[in-house]
């Protein structure tokens, strides 16, 4: 390679770690990346003065929720001392992205010793005593990570000493971990989790519904913990205060004016400092003793100018509602009006029901959720008291104050002229619901905690708490204009009703319908499984036969009950008994009315299982399934072919189990093996008739 190919490439990585580092340390916010990162606009200017807590220092009303930054109080119990000096010392270099501006550039390096020691002179004489983790299951943490929805803004696989950079395939760039087993200790980092609002009550880092033990497994995940014993956990070992060091580090923090942002024992409201010049102080590229720098890039640096040189006029509501929306990060889970949602490289961290599709699994979009939810319940649901989805594993957090009047933000954002509903018909609603003559809701969606008949979609027993009329109606008359993809069928194409026996036809009449039966009626859909059982199977005189699917026999199962209260599923792919219970028979509503194939479990109890043909403990002979026929009493007998004989599998119930009697042709076969249940008594009946053999299963 030519001398000056080789200087020219140096140049060129020179450039590109320029760049890289640049990219790094600037301020990481996440609708900065994903919604603002073409050309800087005053809108995203608006969006970095609040959340880079410049409104803190300077005062303004952005008409966003504040952002404060952590409470300093009893710090030095929570993070480690020399972490605290060394982030202080550079913030950047310790947490690539941080929100935190450098202030101690230019000091006296020890300078930062002496804030965390005064920091610490602060706290408690008594700060509270953090039990250890008896057991930690760092594994089941990092499932949990990546579940319920903490790498919608954080990083995946962000391992024990944290990220400096996003890894490759990262469409937006997720918010980056320090070196956490350097910062927290277990318990420490686990107290956090559990309740970040209580010192970070900006919401920005909200508080998800955690177990003390999730805590716990999710905080020996991140910091890489070792082991399972969690009293072997690394403590922080409190400051040894040295107090010459304490009113050095007072001075500091008092010209730093860091009670503009933080929360400090005994702070005081500072007055704001007036923007004079955009030329100076913290939008300068080059550090200045005693003023912020905040490693801006080029982007961010132009739209702050921009909105600085602007006049500040009143914000409209919906860009009110749009930027505060993006401040919290909602529209990383969320969807509304096209933007946001999961990123598509993040997209499989989203987990749910498979059999729902995409809506099993992501968050329901935030489309018109101003008019789509009843004020009450938005409220509810932001203050972590509302749930309909179990079926997500993403869940919803809550993010404290920072929600307070997002309700009636978003009501007046998505507000419209809204056509009222007619008065419904509760019990045509009820038909209208069921399978018998009606629209078959409750073959999808449950009702008051009653399983569906088929996919298990949200509880319909809320709808009239959650849900506006207005809004039902147009969202039902087109489920995929409001989402696309749903399984959700129109019942209404273009308005017209697809069942024009009840109420005439009349869309609107039935939908207020459905609407009132939720609200006031009383019963249940017709044909709701559990409700009434009226498809339950009894057999009383005679047995009965049933096929269906079922867990443990197969697909092509065939169910025999039997009056005495005993029952059999034979698996007829395999040809061989597969299981026997007591008790109920079957409840053939999910076998009878399903669109999907549903794999039914014995209703009774006292369930025993034959070893299937590919189990080790199955030493019959493996046959041919050739059908059954019923005999003068009603009870099936099961043939099939087993090495070139016809062989004949009859059961009978009794009181106490079950008498079975095997046939086969002893021309063919000198003997047959015969597979017994497990954990059953086994009675051989002695007879005298070659290719023959009776036996007697008992148990309890």
């Amino acid at each position: 390679m030519r001398p000056g190919n080789r200087a020219m490439i140096r140049v060129v990585l020179s450039a590109l770690v320029a760049f890289a580092v640049s990219v790094v340390a600037a301020p990481g916010l996440p609708a900065f990346d994903r919604f603002h990162s073409g050309t800087p606009t005053a809108e995203l200017g608006r969006l970095l003065y609040n959340e880079l807590g410049c409104a803190n220092c300077h005062g303004g009303d952005t008409g966003l929720p504040g952002r404060s930054a952590l409470s300093l109080t009893n710090i030095t119990s929570r993070i480690r001392g020399e972490w605290l000096i060394s982030f202080l010392s550079d913030p950047a270099g310790a947490r690539s992205g941080t929100t935190m501006p450098a202030q101690l550039h230019g000091r006296d390096p020890a300078a930062a010793r002496a804030v965390v020691h005064y920091l610490a002179s602060l706290a408690d004489k008594t700060p509270a005593r953090r039990s250890p983790a008896r057991h930690v299951n760092a594994q089941r943490g990092g499932e949990l990570y990546h579940a319920i929805g903490c790498v919608a803004c954080h990083v995946p696989d962000p391992g024990a000493a944290g990220v400096q950079s996003n890894p490759p395939g990262n469409d937006i760039p997720s918010v980056l971990f320090p070196d956490l087993a350097s910062k927290f200790s277990l318990s420490s980092l686990a107290a956090f989790l559990l309740d970040p609002l209580k010192t970070r009550p900006d919401g920005r880092m909200p508080r998800f519904e955690l177990e003390a033990q999730d805590a716990t497994d999710i905080a020996g995940y991140l910091i890489g913990f070792q082991g399972s014993d969690g009293t072997l956990d690394r403590p922080i070992v409190p400051l040894s205060i040295d107090e010459a060091l304490v009113p050095v580090g007072k001075r500091i923090v008092a010209g730093l004016r860091c009670a503009a942002c933080h929360d400090l024992p005994g702070r005081e409201a500072l007055e704001p400092v007036p923007l004079r010049d955009l030329r100076s102080g913290c939008l300068l590229s080059e550090a200045q003793p005693g003023v912020p720098r905040y490693s801006l890039a080029p982007a961010q640096r132009v739209a702050l100018e921009k909105y600085l040189g602007e006049p500040h006029t009143q914000l409209p509501v919906a860009t009110r509602a749009r930027l505060t929306l993006q401040a919290l990060n909602c529209l990383a889970c969320h969807e509304r009006a096209g933007l946001g949602g999961p990123d598509a490289a993040l997209d499989r961290y989203f987990q749910g029901d498979v059999e729902l599709g995409d809506v099993g699994r992501h968050p329901p979009p935030l489309t018109a959720v101003g008019r789509k939810l009843k004020p009450d319940w938005l409220t509810d649901v932001l203050a972590g008291k509302a749930r309909v989805r179990p079926y997500l594993r993403t869940r919803m957090p809550v993010f404290g104050t920072a929600t307070d009047g997002l309700t009636d933000l978003l009501a007046e954002a998505d507000r419209r002229p809204e056509q009222a509903l007619p008065a419904g018909d509760p019990d045509a609603g009820r038909r209208l619901m069921g399978v018998t003559g009606g629209l078959g809701c409750i073959t999808c969606h449950r009702w008051k905690g009653e399983a569906s008949i088929g996919i298990q979609a949200l509880d319909l027993e809320t709808m009239d708490r959650r849900l506006q009329a207005a809004w039902l109606h147009e969202y039902l008359v087109d489920p995929a204009a409001y989402r696309p993809g749903t399984l959700m069928p129109s019942f209404w194409p273009d308005g017209k009703a697809s069942n024009p026996e009840i109420l005439g036809g009349d869309t609107a009449l039935q939908i207020a319908s459905l609407y009132a039966f939720v609200r006031e009626g009383t019963g249940h859909p017709e044909g709701l499984p559990g409700a009434n059982q009226q498809f339950e199977l009894r057999p009383t005189d005679r047995p009965i036969v049933q096929r269906t699917f079922m867990e443990g026999a197969g697909t092509a199962a065939i169910l025999v009950g039997f009056p005495e209260g005993v029952h059999l599923a034979y698996d007829a792919r395999q040809a061989r008994p597969a299981l026997a219970w007591k008790g109920r028979f079957f409840d053939a509503y999910r076998t009878w009315f399903s669109r999907f194939p549903i794999f039914e479990k014995p209703p009774g109890d006292s369930l025993v299982s034959w070893p299937s043909a590919t189990d080790p403990a199955s030493t019959g002979a493996s046959g041919r399934y050739l059908g059954y026929r019923i005999d003068s009493r009603g009870v099936p007998v099961f043939l099939s072919l087993v090495r070139g004989s016809r062989v004949e599998d009859r059961f009978e119930g009794l009181k106490t189990g079950l008498r079975r009697v095997v046939q086969w042709d002893m021309r063919v076969l000198d003997s047959i093996g015969i597979v017994h249940p497990t954990r059953v008594d086994v009675t051989e009946i002695p007879n005298r008739e070659s290719g023959r053999m009776e036996f007697i299963y008992t148990w309890k």
